[in-house]
């Protein structure tokens, strides 16, 4: 979906910065030429982004940072993948299916390498790159908010980490703070460890990481037994999502992509068998369906409980077994670090040369995630709704420290399941665009396809992926309304500076800033109570209302009306809780918020000169005029959105 607001607030339309969030917009979807779905490894932004980041408008300063993060690069998530392949490879080794013995020795010995790297590191625990990612994340976001964490230091305020309660998510925070510490705020986060927070960052399960279930009666587990209900119903035989994967799996190129791969390893006569009678495997020590639990060689199970894999997992068709392979693949760009000694493999050199293969198999990884995490089936919105007590957090957090509370910074560490409804919720780039409901596909049509739809796991949740909320305040009254200044937010998408949602409204044309209230009212369904933008020039802080300049003088001035070029803004999730009233509680009731404003010199308030102005209302006119016309080609052209 492409916007035109990524120019800085301050009326300097920087060129660079436009570009940038266009490309971030428009191409959420871009090929990496790996093709490693959510498995992506984070991609740090290079310097020209830092660099780039706009300011928050004249008479406005730090105030809070917060954000929401998958957990970096891990290893594979349990005795899975690697024990059904190795479970197959028995059983070719035994009939000859190899296409030689050196291959067979060698995919073999590449199966019990990727097995002990895991048995080592910890299954499903961060890898030496996902603490690295972490550790790179605390440290940039302490540089961009450097006032912000200087001021809280002198104030005495704090920051709060909070985790799923998911070791992985934990040791993600706990690099984080390392990060945060090495930038130079290490006072900052003495003594705090994340705290674990699975009502909130771990929605989307009943039991929490760790064994119990959420309490009963409670909101959030309500919340996540509907979540359960809906995709268990949809996933089940007769489901909409159901029928649209098999209808994907079975698709002529899927088949023949697990051929093309599988046939570099195993003999035709073997693949032909994979599905009959005693060519099926499941992750049990024996491969039979009722076999024993299989656990990977040389690991604790008492401490490593994921070293032992689930029964139900199964290798039933070639597509399950090429798919298998492809997961061991994906997998490896994360275990970089791991990937050493008497432990090594490289599942890549079985797929050189076989990009559009590779390509295919991300979709169909992609499609699983997309029917039961992200955007979905058009007019449902089970999968992304269980996201909103997130949302409403956000929120909250400002509120709270507009109100006068010492929390200058909350960092939030969770998982891909909460990040892709996350994304779908804020309507993010890649996450707008929903899939028919059509539970007898009959064309690609019908179902999730690359080629139409913008989704892509690399993009929307590569490892590490975040959400990260810059607030600024001002001290004073602001004279259109009679309260306290709206703070203002800015939001990065992996670290990425973007707009929101088109329907939301920027402080000024081009602006990646939004009041409060505005987000509240777009995202959240809540009444707008007051005008969106700011005013062109700097307003006196201890001015009252002028309700002269009302178009109507015998009118006081509407807090409500838009320009008509602006786009109707409209609900992400209608049937969500609105949550009501701005965080306009005064600044002043916090004195150490209201001092680092104070601090920041309230200066910039000089009159800018008359040619100033209207040359830049000449340019935000021309703006309004192009953005308004993208946005009614964007929105002809678009189909089934959420």
């Amino acid at each position: 979906m492409i916007s035109l607001r990524s120019t800085p607030a301050r009326l300097v339309l920087g060129a660079g910065v436009f570009a940038l969030t266009l490309a971030v917009a428009a191409g959420a979807g871009a090929e990496t030429g790996a093709h490693l779905s959510s498995k992506q490894p984070y991609r740090e932004p290079d310097a020209a982004t830092l660099a780039g980041y706009t300011h928050a408008p004249d008479g406005y300063t730090p105030l809070l940072t917060e954000s929401v993060a998958r957990h970096g690069s891990r290893g594979l998530s349990e005795y899975k993948y690697d024990a059904l392949l190795t479970r197959l490879s028995e059983t070719a080794l035994a009939e000859n299916g190899f296409v030689s013995p050196e291959i067979g020795q060698r995919f073999l010995a590449d199966l019990r390498g990727i097995t002990a790297a895991n048995v080592q590191n910890g299954y499903g625990q961060l890898t030496g790159q996902g603490a690295t990612q972490h550790q790179g994340l605390g440290e940039r976001a302490v540089a961009r908010n450097a006032a912000l964490f200087a001021q809280a230091e002198k104030d005495g305020d704090r920051i709060i980490a909070e985790t799923s309660g998911e070791a992985r998510a934990t040791e993600s925070g706990t690099n984080f703070l390392a990060g945060v510490a090495k930038a130079g705020a290490g006072a900052l986060t003495r003594g705090i460890t994340p705290e674990p927070r699975p009502d909130l960052l771990y929605f989307h399960k009943s039991q929490n990481p760790d064994g119990t279930t959420k309490p009963a009666g409670s909101p959030e587990l309500a919340r996540a037994q509907a979540y359960e209900a809906y995709v268990a119903a949809q996933t089940a035989p007769g489901g909409t999502i159901s029928a649209a994967l098999d209808y994907i799996n079975a698709l002529p190129r899927s088949v023949s992509a697990a051929d093309d791969v599988l046939s570099g390893i195993f003999t035709p006569d073997f693949i032909a068998k994979i599905g009959t009678p005693g060519h099926v495997w499941y992750n049990t020590v024996d491969g039979t369906k009722k076999g024993a639990v299989s656990c990977a060689p040389g690991a604790d199970p008492a401490k490593d409980k994921s070293a032992c894999g689930s029964p139900k997992k199964v290798i039933a068709t070639p597509v399950d077994a090429a798919m298998t392979l492809y997961n061991l693949y994906i997998i490896g760009a994360d275990m970089t670090a791991e990937n050493t000694g008497d432990h090594t493999f490289d599942f890549g050199s079985y797929l050189n040369g076989r990009d559009a293969d590779l390509e295919w198999f991300a979709s169909l990884l992609d499609a699983e995630d997309f029917y039961e995490k992200g955007p979905g089936l058009a007019g449902h919105d089970d999968t992304y709704r269980v996201a909103q007590p997130l949302l409403d957090d956000f929120f909250t957090t400002i509120d709270d420290r507009v109100a006068g509370n010492k929390v200058a910074a909350t960092f939030r560490f969770a998982h891909a399941e909460t990040i892709i409804p996350f994304a779908a919720l804020l309507k993010l780039p890649g996450s707008t665009r929903q899939a028919p409901d059509n539970a007898h596909p009959q064309s690609l049509n019908d179902v999730f396809d690359y080629t139409n739809n913008p989704w892509r796991g690399e993009a929307v949740t590569p490892m590490a992926a975040n959400v990260q909320w810059d607030v600024s305040g001002r001290v004073g009254t602001d004279p259109a309304t009679g309260r306290a200044f709206t703070p203002l937010v800015r939001m990065l998408y992996n670290e990425q500076e973007i707009g929101f949602t088109d329907a939301c409204v920027p402080v000024a044309a081009g602006s990646t800033w939004y009041k409060v209230s505005e987000l509240k009212h777009c995202l959240n369904g809540a009444e707008r109570i007051e005008d969106p933008r700011i005013a062109a020039a700097p307003v006196d802080p201890t001015a009252s209302p002028d309700p002269t300049a009302s178009p109507d003088p015998t009118s006081a001035p509407d807090p409500t009306a838009v320009p008509t070029a602006s786009p109707a803004p409209t609900s992400v999730a209608p049937n969500d809780t609105v949550r009501t009233g701005p965080s306009s509680a005064k600044l002043s009731a916090h004195p150490a918020a209201a001092g680092a404003l104070v601090s920041a010199g309230l200066e910039a308030e000089n009159l800018m000169p008359l040619a100033l102005l209207a040359s830049s209302a000449l340019l935000l006119g021309a703006l309004a005029v192009g953005w308004f016309v993208l946005r009614r080609r964007r929105l002809e052209e678009s189909e089934t959105e959420l």
